[in-house]
């Protein structure tokens, strides 16, 4: 139970009153332990003790070996300070604590501080297709300011990008090109899309995506309208694709970078696995 200001008020001025640190203790529902913490620095001083946050042990500073470990490490994966402290011990065979790295990360200017107070987030389900190339999402997405246009193939089951596009306008062309592009990784049962004109036709007429994907044996499947959640591995993958594009000279310096030297956390975390790694891992065995 949380120690407030009244409740130690109470405690002090039973203490005062010849109490024992036993029955002290059932006042504000603490530890004998805290009881005496706080007795003996009430007569260390003669004030009563400021409780709360920031009222502690003074943090350790940071040394400039764990400043420099850490922006080579965020450089390299641009990963949360989590996923820093595995991937620092792994590749430099040190350790350094998760809050250490956030400071530094802070000082660095590749973190901000939090706002407000943290809400701890309900239980996640995940939902993905057992083996790779069963499933991929589809979706255009527009950068801010009328930047380029987007195109991303992402595999359900492995999270790898199976191809990239940067074009002037979103096009069922481009849209095409794309899935050429993620065949070569192998056949595609699967395509998970939105109803965007590029994809589907609006006007009951044909679409020459949906007769592409008719020619390949891949299977359509439409989101429900205004529902992106049905899309939403992919529509998550753009957030990642503002964050991180301009650190890289190239689509394919950034396609490397993503599937083959960042860890996935909703991969395997604990072996740090890759897209790549868990796309090869995830192959169903051909018979």
């Amino acid at each position: 139970m949380k120690l407030t200001r009244p409740k130690l008020l109470e405690t002090l001025r039973v203490l005062n009153d010849g109490a024992s640190k036993y029955q002290a203790r059932k006042v504000a529902g603490i530890t004998k332990q805290r009881v005496y913490q706080v007795w003996k620095k009430y007569l260390e001083t003669g004030e009563i003790p400021e409780i709360g946050r920031r009222n502690g042990r003074p943090p350790k500073p940071l040394e400039e070996w764990e400043r420099d470990a850490v922006q080579k490490a965020f450089e390299k994966y641009r990963v949360c300070a989590d996923g820093l402290e595995r991937l620092i011990r792994r590749d430099f065979g040190v350790h350094i604590p998760h809050n250490h790295i956030h400071r530094a990360l802070l000082e660095l200017g590749y973190a901000k501080r939090k706002t407000g107070r943290a809400v701890r987030k309900k239980a996640w389900k995940r939902y993905e297709r057992r083996h790779s190339l069963t499933a991929v999402h589809i979706d255009w997405h527009q950068c801010p300011n009328d930047g380029p246009w987007v195109f991303a193939v992402e595999d359900d089951a492995s999270r790898k990008l199976l191809a990239l596009r940067e074009c002037l306008s979103a096009t069922t062309d481009e849209s095409i090109q794309g899935m050429k592009k993620a065949l070569k990784h192998g056949k595609i049962k699967q395509c998970i899309s939105d109803h965007g004109s590029q994809f589907v036709s609006n006007l009951d007429g044909d679409s020459r995506f949906q007769a592409f994907l008719a020619k390949n044996n891949i299977k359509p499947i439409l989101c429900r309208v205004k529902h992106p959640q049905s899309n939403g591995k992919v529509e998550k993958w753009f957030d990642l694709y503002e964050r991180h594009r301009d650190a890289f000279n190239s689509v394919e310096d950034f396609l490397h970078w993503y599937n083959e030297v960042r860890p996935h956390r909703s991969l395997n975390w604990e072996a740090l696995e890759t897209p790549t790694e868990a796309f090869e891992r995830k192959k169903k065995a051909e018979v």
